[in-house]
């Protein structure tokens, strides 16, 4: 909880990622991984983390600010647009308070891995098994590879969703004083320090929320009423239209009869 915006009000944590601590790399597969860092994602509390699809790289050697902006954002349902007013009885997640499509995509591939595999992957929720590292590189992660998976799990979009908007900026650390400071605190060296060590700044930019919401462009009271008055012109014309030609008609009578009784009169 924070009470003000800006920097210096939010998050600030510091890492060691321990490089000397990562597992060696004896083949590619679609895990793998080549940077040295940390991965972080912004969410909402009612959705699960979906960090290796939507977090963003923190390296070591540098301090990271990171300026959030939450953003709500409202669709509309069918006819109008696309997103699930009401979930069916199946697509409600056992697990999670309310629906979202991390939960949905996490949920979609834990029931894929245990199908074929008997096992779930470390990031996965549930109670089941974890994959031996085999297993994970042999079977779950062929399986998650697959485009006929990724064509089976469809993930409807929810008519509420929240998003925070980020802005990121860099400084590098340590400086040449707090490096000595932190490798005597820490009995490291000054080399360890610079590259191991970040630190991660994250806050609000302002304690407010921008709201997106779809609106209907055209909805049935605007078409009946726009019925209501083109029938209204058109019956009002037609109106006045009959209304002049018997008008005519009548003038047209009186004056064949103001001729015929003139002409017997001389």
């Amino acid at each position: 909880m924070t009470r003000q915006s800006g920097m210096g009000n939010g998050l600030e944590i510091m890492l060691d990622i321990q490089q000397e601590e990562y597992l060696p790399i004896w083949r590619e597969t679609n895990e793998t991984s080549f940077e040295a860092g940390i991965r972080v994602q912004i969410h909402s509390q009612d959705e699960p983390p979906y960090i290796h699809q939507l977090g963003f790289g923190v390296s070591p050697g540098f301090q990271t600010f990171v300026s959030c902006q939450e953003q709500r954002l409202t669709y509309l349902p069918q006819p109008w647009g696309s997103c699930q007013a009401s979930l069916k009885e199946e697509q409600i997640l056992p697990g999670y308070e309310s629906y979202s499509i991390a939960a949905c995509r996490l949920q979609c591939e834990k029931e894929a891995v245990l199908q074929n595999c008997q096992c779930r992957m470390v990031h996965m929720p549930g109670n089941e098994t974890i994959c031996s590292p085999n297993v994970y590189i042999e079977c779950a992660d062929h399986i998650l590879a697959v485009e006929d998976f990724q064509e089976r799990c469809i993930c409807p979009m929810p008519c509420n969703l929240t998003r925070y908007g980020k802005e990121i900026s860099m400084v590098r650390i340590p400086n040449k004083g707090s490096a000595r400071y932190l490798a005597r605190k820490y009995n490291r060296n000054e080399t360890y320090i610079r590259e191991n060590f970040l630190v991660l700044d994250i806050f609000f930019e302002a304690l407010n929320y921008e709201a997106i919401e779809q609106k209907k462009a055209y909805n049935l009271a605007g078409l009946l009423g726009d019925i209501g008055g083109q029938m209204g012109l058109f019956i009002g014309a037609s109106v006045l239209t009959i209304l002049e030609i018997l008008d005519y008609i009548l003038k047209k009578i009186e004056s064949c009869h103001w001729l015929r009784t003139h002409s017997e009169a001389e």
